[in-house]
């Protein structure tokens, strides 16, 4: 079972600029970014990144021959 992992923080508003200090922290979950994923959706989004990357290489060479 996955534990939640807090971190203490503080908002922005909350700051006293004088001392640094804040007036009111306190404990949010931690941000989870990128999420947690496996190896098989690591390949997935991999390749969707990879197939994009390919296919505009191709626009580009192809723009290239037909200037040319």
């Amino acid at each position: 079972m996955d534990e939640q992992l807090y971190v203490l923080s503080c908002k922005s508003s909350d700051v006293d600029q004088s001392t640094g200090q804040c007036a009111a922290p306190f404990y949010a979950p931690t941000s989870s970014f990128p999420p947690p994923m496996d190896v098989g959706e690591g390949l997935a989004v991999s390749s969707v990144i990879v197939g994009c990357w390919a296919i505009g290489f191709m626009i580009r060479q192809g723009r290239r021959i037909s200037l040319a």
